[in-house]
């Protein structure tokens, strides 16, 4: 643990550097998992609790640091303080985005796997050329509006669809937070796709 602090680094320290390396690693899932999309009162309602969550953290840290069970170590050291002045919100707002993607997506997703009602709708969908290396192939759902959604499909699949807008049939895993788009039926070409 000596990568993670320093062996007399107070226990409060290491359960708030333990707690925030957990919200890193939760909010890495929305790269890997892109096929959840959570309801829009959801996302602003994420938005509120990350805010929240993050004013509580600050107010924490700050009482830590006054009773001396906080210290700062690293490059915050060498910073001045109008670099510090600076720093402050930048950590701040990065925080705020790592909290909103476990409250808005990691947790829902969990939730959702879990506990969900099954739906099935029509839909409309294209092929799409994805930039990333993870998911070349990909089905365009355009009323699906959020940032992270991708639904992949293998480059077989891809090269046998027909081009532009294909009538299909969504399998949805639903719950209060979000959409969990499991698969989907190509109803013209009558193929199925799975992420």
């Amino acid at each position: 643990m000596n990568l993670l602090w320093k062996k007399d680094i107070p226990g409060a320290q290491k359960i708030l550097i333990g707690t925030f390396m957990l919200w890193m690693l939760g909010a890495l899932v929305p790269i890997f998992f892109r096929s959840f999309v959570p309801t829009q009162q959801w996302q602003k309602m994420a938005w509120g609790i990350s805010l929240l969550l993050t004013a509580v953290s600050a107010i924490w840290l700050r009482a830590l640091y006054r009773k001396n069970l906080w210290r700062p170590s690293g490059p915050w050291l060498t910073y001045g303080p109008f670099k510090r002045l600076l720093m402050a919100p930048l950590c701040m707002a990065f925080f705020v985005v790592v909290v909103w993607l476990n409250v808005a997506v990691t947790l829902p997703l969990g939730y959702t796997s879990l506990v969900h009602a099954k739906v099935t709708r029509s839909a409309t969908v294209e092929k799409k050329r994805g930039s990333g290396r993870s998911c070349k192939h990909q089905i365009e759902i355009p009323d699906m509006r959020y940032l992270f959604f991708e639904f992949c499909v293998n480059a077989d699949n891809f090269d046998t669809l027909p081009k532009g807008p294909v009538p299909a049939e969504l399998s949805i895993h639903r719950s209060f937070f979000g959409d969990h788009i499991h698969a989907l039926r190509l109803n013209a070409a009558a193929q199925s796709a799975a992420p």
